[in-house]
């Protein structure tokens, strides 16, 4: 019991000793740190900024694998720091290219959303945003342009356009089925002669027809395979790296460093007592 006791107040002791020591030495830690604060504020000031940006595009066409897939290959170009691979995809010159460190492609439809269409969320890094008009103009070309795109947009194109010409036969031979009635002239269709049985049905079917021809129209302007909903914004603050980081990191570095280097001083002073 007594020599736990004792152990117990050589630990006090000792732990006493050590709080006076640095307490003591405390001007030089305060320094030490402040001055590990100062140096990362530099480094932070000399390091290049990345600025973050997100770009919302409208598809029916490309497909959330696909937009993976397209992912991947743009960052491996990245990675590999092939300029050349990425100003050519992205119609954008090999300095420019050189600025990209990220590029992400992800669909953020909703399980709920019935609708064909997916919309694609772009998200970009980069360190000069004088390039986001360039890059989002290239992102845009470099979707359409893709083969497998071009040709699911000709298919949808050949389809609307196939549609709008069937209907406006239609439309054609019903108001000149609509002519003759009015004119009074025979009717030798039996189709037409059903249609004679309530004449009104000409004009509501007319209507009809023009309206779905329309939408189809309507659909057959906006074939093009990728539409984009808000482009890149500019923002002020760089997304990396980040002044906090920096100043926690220099505080811990030079608080670290004085108390170590008090310690091995400490060390050196009782090592050449005991010599």
């Amino acid at each position: 019991m007594e020599n736990r006791s004792t152990d117990e107040i050589d630990l006090q002791e000792l732990g006493v000793k050590v709080i006076q020591y640095f307490r003591k030495h405390l001007k030089f830690v305060l320094i030490s740190s402040s001055v590990g604060i100062a140096l990362s504020i530099v480094v932070y000031s000399l390091s290049p900024k990345v600025f973050e940006s997100k770009m919302l595009l409208l598809s029916d066409i490309l497909t959330e694998p696909y937009s993976k897939q397209i992912t991947e290959s743009l960052n491996n170009l990245i990675r590999e720091k092939n300029k050349k691979g990425l100003s050519l995809r992205l119609t954008l010159t090999e300095e420019e290219a050189e600025l990209i460190d990220l590029i992400e492609i992800e669909s953020v439809k909703k399980d709920k959303d019935k609708s064909d269409a997916s919309i694609f969320l772009v998200t970009v890094d980069i360190r000069d945003r004088a390039i986001l008009s360039k890059l989002q103009d290239g992102m845009i070309q470099f979707l359409r342009n893709n083969e497998f795109v071009k040709i699911r947009v000709r298919q949808r194109k050949e389809m609307y356009q196939s549609l709008v010409d069937k209907i406006g036969t239609e439309i054609s031979s019903l108001d000149s089925l609509k002519r003759r009635l009015f004119l009074g002239k025979p009717v030798y269709s039996k189709s037409a002669e059903m249609l004679l049985i309530d004449p009104t049905s000409i004009y509501s079917k007319i209507i009809e027809l023009s309206k779905e021809q329309i939408g189809y129209k309507n659909a057959l302007e906006l074939v093009d395979s990728i539409q984009l909903v808000e482009g890149f914004t500019v923002f002020e603050k760089p997304a990396s790296p980040k002044l906090s980081i920096f100043l926690v990191a220099g505080f811990t570095i030079g608080f670290l460093f004085a108390i170590g280097l008090l310690t091995l001083l400490q060390l050196f002073k009782l090592a050449n007592n005991e010599a």
